[in-house]
């Protein structure tokens, strides 16, 4: 998720942690400690191959079995530091929670989540948040800095925190839930509609829980929509695209593995040249609603080119202006609301 999210997440961790030993220290602690796994994002500014990116982050710096060694060495440090009589367990329960739950948030978006390096690099995403939710981000940090206003050795401190939490979880708890009726609402539609699919993805759209993006695959189509928990009269309308994964054979190259990979099998392409084409990965859904254009509805996609025998993939830079979010608001609140 974003990084404030984390950061709160990695707070929370600290206060059940240690602050009754070390008070808005230990909310500070925690929220470095959730920050941390994040950090590949600056690893990747070190290569030159723009692919890198989709492998490297949420990659081993948020792999479960790689944190319970990186707490190592952060526990030693804080004994090292502060003079307090906490002993090495405490510290280490601090920094391996902090660092694991961060990457266990991540897993419920839709990016994908290497949680199983170095024995396997299968994505784990329950696609069940958003990467930006404020429902789960804003209550639990006004919990967590309210603790912080009592005095480390009042219960009320701790009752505060563990409130944060219970809100936190009940609310991704809700999330299931509401994917669950999405879901159930996109097989009846692709039914309905006599769309035969082999698979079918459900994410949440970005800042919320309630409108919803369906994308299914076939042998031959991926299909994109859109679903309102709050307003289900409104029809689910398909809009399908060819795969065009006759066309995928001839750039085939590392580079498209990669792409695929990242993708979980939901992407096609649109020929531009003889030795160019567009890749898209709209596993997140559209980004445009009202646009159903490859290039207009979905923001994360490639350009391949063959140069010189070689396949090379650029990202193409689908900004977003103010217009763009002023139409994308709007369209999400008459989905809400």
């Amino acid at each position: 998720m974003d990084s404030l999210s984390q950061f709160v997440l990695g707070a929370a961790v600290g206060e059940v942690t240690l602050g009754k030993k070390l008070g808005n220290k230990a909310v500070l602690l925690g929220g470095i400690a959730g920050t941390i796994p994040d950090l590949d994002v600056f690893v990747t500014r070190f290569f030159k191959d723009d692919l890198m990116f989709l492998t490297i982050h949420r990659g081993y710096s948020h792999a479960l079995f790689v944190h319970v060694f990186l707490a190592i060495p952060l526990a030693y440090l804080c004994m090292r530091i502060f003079k307090e009589k906490i002993p090495f367990g405490k510290w280490y329960l601090l920094w391996w929670l902090g660092l694991s739950t961060h990457a266990i948030l991540d897993s419920f978006t839709t990016y994908g989540t290497q949680l199983l390096l170095p024995f396997s690099n299968y994505q784990v995403a329950f696609n069940n948040i958003s990467v930006v939710d404020p429902l789960y981000t804003i209550p639990f940090l006004l919990f967590t800095v309210a603790c912080m206003f009592v005095r480390r050795d009042k219960p009320l401190r701790r009752k505060i925190a563990l409130s944060g939490w219970i809100i936190s979880c009940t609310y991704i708890l809700l999330t299931f839930g509401l994917k669950w009726k999405a879901h159930q609402a996109f097989e009846t539609a692709l039914e309905q509609q006599q769309i035969k699919v082999k698979q079918l993805s459900t994410s949440p759209t970005l800042l919320n829980a309630i409108f919803w993006s369906g994308i299914a695959v076939n042998d031959s189509m991926i299909y994109v929509g859109e679903y309102s928990i709050t307003h289900p009269e409104k029809p689910i309308v398909f809009h399908g695209y060819p795969l065009q994964r006759d066309a995928e054979q001839k750039y085939a190259s590392q580079s498209l593995e990669r792409l695929n990979w990242f993708s979980n099998g939901f992407h096609f392409m649109v020929p531009e040249t003889d030795s160019s084409a567009y890749y898209y990965n709209i596993k997140w859904g559209r980004t445009n609603f009202d646009e159903t254009d490859p290039p207009l509805a979905f923001r994360f996609y490639y350009q391949l080119k063959i140069e010189n025998g070689k396949v090379v993939a650029a990202p193409i830079e689908n900004k977003r202006d103010k217009e763009f979010i002023r139409r994308y608001w709007n369209t999400l609140m008459q989905n809400i609301f």
